[in-house]
């Protein structure tokens, strides 16, 4: 059973099966599919948590590949509750899915 993050440890929130896909895939690309629409190019989802009260888990995530010579990187800021799938970027194959799909009863 999930619980409203409280004050103390993290624990893990309703989006823990996608975040564990997105740290699986650590420095390879992977599409995520917002329940908008929006589809980011990501590289890695390392900087997680949950704020106070919250069921669902917030990423910080690298949008720009480790291989480009740059010294900054640009980062994405969202909450697991709005992802509707993780994809691989060659077969476009779901990696993994909410169903149903965030915002639906």
């Amino acid at each position: 059973m999930i619980e409203r993050q409280g004050w103390g440890e993290l624990k893990e929130g309703l989006g823990a099966a996608i975040l564990r896909v997105l740290t699986e895939r650590y420095g390879r690309c992977t599409i995520v599919r917002m329940a908008s629409g929006k589809e980011l190019r990501v590289y890695d989802g390392t900087g997680w948590g949950r704020d106070y009260g919250d069921m669902w888990e917030h990423v910080t995530a690298r949008i720009t590949p480790l291989s480009e010579p740059r010294r900054d990187y640009d980062c994405e800021f969202f909450y697991l509750s709005e992802v509707e799938s993780l994809l691989d970027p060659d077969s476009r194959a779901i990696l993994i899915s909410q169903v149903p799909a965030p915002g639906e009863t």
